[in-house]
């Protein structure tokens, strides 16, 4: 009996230092977009340069933390930690420290364009893309980080599918999000067929961006089609 209580608190211990774990990478990936390319300001204009990757480190910021939310989200709803599960969740970190030096990049790029346009000049301490095969470059680094990390979650959905009872109501959200992101798996696949096919011109360099918002109407109809489960179900 006192083994079968050692093994078990070693097991609940073991489950908390793979959890903090994963928060911590996720930390560290937020402390590498703070930091990137940046040092600490030493007078009022440096400060001020810095102040121009704040937008940037915004929306990269909220982007990390979407996928650290729904793989926080999983395993409070689940405590699935068998191999699949762990493996899945070391993968999906092993792409977020990959996801994060794209992502900057990305961006620090897009926020230069419009400053560009609406400035007439380039934004202090933009990063250097030379060119629009650069862009597209960037654009499929992107692609693949996110096709990879959004895989990682819908893995995760799919294998909680498959072993634990659930109600039906609750399989159906479950369901609900392993769509969602198996349809962000294609939409950024799709992204880079897109990369890979269209002329290296303007508006294909930034057709592969615009792929995404696909997404939109693809998860209202995901929605919608939960709801209507739901109501079938009732």
């Amino acid at each position: 009996m006192s083994e079968q209580h050692d093994a078990a608190q070693g097991g609940r211990v073991e489950v908390h230092r793979l959890d903090g774990f994963i928060d911590a990478a996720f930390a560290f990936a937020i402390s590498v977009l703070a930091i990137a390319g940046a040092e600490v300001p030493h007078s009022l204009h440096d400060f001020a340069l810095a102040l121009y990757r704040i937008p940037a480190f915004a929306c990269s910021f909220a982007s990390l933390m979407v996928f650290w939310h729904q793989q926080v989200r999983w395993r409070d709803r689940f405590r699935l930690h068998d191999k699949t599960s762990m493996l899945l969740s070391l993968m999906l970190v092993f792409f977020a420290l990959i996801f994060v030096y794209p992502l900057n990049l990305l961006f620090q790029g897009m926020f230069s364009a419009l400053y560009a346009l609406f400035a007439h000049q380039e934004l202090p301490g933009a990063p250097s893309i030379d060119s629009l095969r650069d862009v597209k470059e960037l654009y499929l680094c992107y692609a693949l980080a996110y096709a990879c990390m959004a895989g990682c979650i819908a893995c995760l959905y799919h294998h909680s599918l498959r072993t634990v009872n659930m109600p039906h109501a609750d399989r159906i959200d479950a369901r609900k999000l392993f769509y969602m992101w198996a349809i962000a798996v294609c939409v950024a696949s799709l992204s880079i067929v897109v990369t890979l096919v269209v002329p290296d011109t303007p508006w294909g360099a930034s057709l592969p961006g615009f792929v995404y918002m696909l997404l939109t109407p693809l998860y209202w109809l995901l929605g919608r089609w939960a709801k209507q489960a739901k109501l079938r179900a009732a």
